[in-house]
């Protein structure tokens, strides 16, 4: 009981709004105090004031968070940056979340680079050349989590010399990016756009075995006691599989002590680190699966799981972009009050939703997104007075950014040897 008691304060202080704007107002009164004469004591006051900012749950807290971050802003010299300071491994130069989609043409057409996760702009800046890169490539970001303040969002379009293109996590950053900065150009696709339907082959809904499967790391965030709170109210004969991995300070046995504190250890099969064709198993054979995180960024495994058409159940309230592919067809909105109840309907009613139709009808996969993207990026450039006479890749993400035709990897050679000589490598190292 006492064990249930802490897991459920702490979920409780961390999602309560008066608590999010108490400590939030607090970041912004402590930064205004603080000493921001020098650049590096900037950045902290930086830092601190991006958390109150993701803290605020109303939008008149984060613009004002947003105020002081401008005034910050003003005390930073871009060039005294130290952005080493802010990467785990300052010496790399390789950008493993980056992918090239098109190779340099001519003078008057660039190439395209897609980059993911905002820590990876820190690595961009540390390029030997960062202005030839920026005359020679559109860089496009895709931001991992909402809201996006981080002093990798508000630094790096300081040092990069051009327009950057972000995708988003949240509709909400269509509104936040370009007040961070005006170099942001938005387009309106998420991280979770770049699935790959042949990835997932669907079977028979009379074959699947697995009444409720949960995809999530071990991170608080993902708040697996709710879960496991829930299953106390599901039927003993269902099956219920969990995948996932572990994070800092959470392990399996954290998983697992947790579900003991509710009674439902001996309910679920828990997998680690999966292999690519488990979790393909796992989700086709799925009747249901659940996301209980309140607030993400896109959550990948939401499209991931109605292309393998498998209905999602999701909060009602959650801050998660793929909360948008949520319909009549692909899944349901749950209420946190009598959860297990109405996960068991949603087990019994699975039949009933043809989410994969859905998000094949509705554009929601790698190849139509990839048109999206390239048609955003071809107005762009010819706006711009530029020529466009070759297309992107089609990308799709599986867990890095991929080439979703392998050819494609061909004909970017020469584009990585041009890169690599502004001081960046692109992409995971050839295996």
């Amino acid at each position: 009981m006492i064990a249930r008691l802490r897991i459920e304060a702490e979920d409780f202080l961390r999602y309560n709004p008066v608590v999010r704007n108490s400590l939030a107002r607090y970041k912004i009164l402590r930064a205004a105090k603080a000493d921001a004469s020098s650049t590096g004591a900037a950045v902290d006051v930086l830092r601190e004031l991006c958390a109150a900012a993701r803290l605020a749950s109303d939008d008149a807290l984060v613009m004002r968070a947003e105020a002081e971050i401008a005034r910050v802003l003003n005390r930073i010299n871009p060039s005294e940056v130290r952005w080493e300071t802010l990467l785990p491994d300052p010496t790399s130069r390789r950008i493993t979340k980056g992918i090239i989609l098109k190779p340099y043409v001519s003078d008057r057409e660039k190439g395209v680079v897609f980059v993911s996760f905002e820590n990876q702009m820190a690595r961009m800046a540390l390029a030997t050349d960062l202005a030839r890169f920026a005359s020679r490539y559109t860089l496009v970001v895709s931001p991992s989590w909402c809201p996006p303040h981080s002093v990798f969002t508000y630094l790096f379009p300081r040092v990069y010399p051009d327009k950057i293109i972000s995708l988003i996590s949240n509709r909400k950053d269509l509104m936040y990016f370009p007040r961070m900065d005006s170099k942001y150009s938005m387009v309106p696709l998420y991280a979770s756009n770049w699935v790959d339907d042949h990835e997932f082959r669907p079977v028979p809904k009379a074959e699947k075995t697995i009444d409720i499967f949960m995809l999530a790391n071990f991170a608080k965030y993902k708040r697996h006691h709710a879960f496991f709170r829930a299953l106390q109210d599901v039927p003993r004969n269902f099956r219920i599989v969990l995948n996932g991995q572990s994070e800092p300070g959470r392990s399996r046995e954290t998983i697992l002590n947790e579900a003991g504190a509710y009674g439902v250890r001996d309910r679920f099969e828990l997998r680690e680190n999966v292999t690519d064709q488990e979790l393909h198993d796992n989700l086709v054979g799925a009747k249901t699966s659940v996301i209980l995180s309140v607030r993400e960024g896109s959550c990948v495994a939401v499209v991931e799981a109605m292309f393998a058409n498998t209905p999602v159940g999701m909060l009602e309230d959650a801050e998660i972009g793929s909360r948008v592919f949520i319909t009549p067809q692909t899944g349901r909105l749950l209420r946190h009050a009598g959860l297990g109840a109405q996960i068991t309907d949603f087990v019994n009613n699975a039949h009933t939703y043809e989410p994969r139709r859905w998000v094949e009808d509705n554009g929601v996969g790698c190849v139509a997104s990839s048109a999206v993207l390239n048609d955003a990026l071809k107005e762009e450039a010819l706006v711009a007075g530029r020529d466009w006479t070759e297309d992107i890749a089609t990308l799709r993400w599986r867990p890095n950014p991929q080439y979703y035709r392998p050819e494609d990897a061909a004909r970017m050679q020469e584009a990585h040897a041009d890169i690599a000589a502004c001081g960046l490598l692109m992409g995971l190292e050839a295996r």
